[in-house]
């Protein structure tokens, strides 16, 4: 495998043969470059729906995605999918989030594989949450340390966001009551694999934090995490190519894509991996 980082911080492309035909020790060295990494971009890649299940389920058993319903053919793929005449309609993960983490056990990586490509538009980006924690000073990590998150869907996929998801003709994206309920993990979290500390936040799910008194200090602090955790000098931006694959860690970094390609089309297809749950 060729390895080209993509910034100091996060993010490296990897050229490798067809990933359906990756060996075990291949497949662990990819694994270990996520993590090390985590994004990778393979390009050229060219995988059927079931052919990228089959590679995800190699990386560990499929992830529940709720409120998105996947393809009829193949239900652990969902079809990210914007069509030309869709407009202006909201951009399916466009805001900086960490897939599921509302979830008791979120996904641990996302494998998200472009199809259909705008000729402009339509990046994402992804921000190191690991190199966040990093760059607070000891005693902040020590004050943000006995804090944890609340995080809930419901400012997602409750019933009341119905209308913004419906705008997608060829997504069917169902909210529901369920997306009320919460999760609590740690605020600062330790990656299962390689045991670096991680600033575990995303201002998509998490709607409160415990451990802290006074209400009007928790909002301020909220709102420095979401700036200080999509801070430019934490992320890489990727401009998709047909044949692109990228692969995730959700345990480390958050990630945005990007609502400026009104008139086209983009199509991806993504699968999940189940994670574990996140501990301090």
């Amino acid at each position: 495998m060729h390895v080209e980082r993509l910034t100091g911080v996060l993010g490296a492309r990897v050229h490798v043969g067809p990933l359906q035909e990756l060996s075990v020790d291949e497949l662990a060295e990819l694994r270990a470059l996520a993590c090390e990494h985590e994004v990778i971009i393979l390009p050229g890649q060219s995988l059927t729906p079931l052919e990228q299940v089959d590679f995800s389920r190699r990386l560990g058993p499929a992830a529940d995605s709720p409120f998105i319903e996947p393809s009829p053919d193949h239900p652990e793929v969902i079809k990210v999918l914007k069509e030309a005449s869709d407009g202006n309609a909201f951009n399916f993960g466009g805001a900086w989030h960490s897939d599921f983490s509302f979830q008791t056990t979120p996904p641990s990586f996302t494998v998200l594989h472009a199809l259909d490509i705008p000729p402009y538009g339509g990046d994402t980006l992804w921000s190191s949450m690991t190199a966040a924690y990093r760059a607070l000073s000891p005693q902040h990590q020590e004050q943000l340390a006995p804090l944890s998150a609340v995080h809930t869907a419901r400012d997602a996929y409750s019933p009341k966001m119905q209308p913004l998801h419906s705008g997608l003709s060829s997504m069917n994206i169902v909210c529901d009551e369920s997306a009320n309920n919460t999760e609590i993990h740690p605020l600062i979290t330790t990656h299962a694999e390689t045991g670096k500390k991680v600033l575990f936040y995303n201002r998509a799910y998490v709607r409160d934090l415990l451990g802290m008194a006074d209400e009007i200090e928790k909002l301020r602090l909220m709102d420095w995490l979401h700036l200080h955790t999509t801070d430019a000098k934490f992320t890489v931006r990727h401009k998709w190519s047909v044949g692109d694959v990228a692969i995730w860690d959700n345990r480390s970094t958050q990630h945005n894509a990007l609502n400026d390609y009104a008139g086209f089309r983009r199509e991806l297809h993504r699968t999940t991996v189940r994670g574990e749950r996140p501990v301090a």
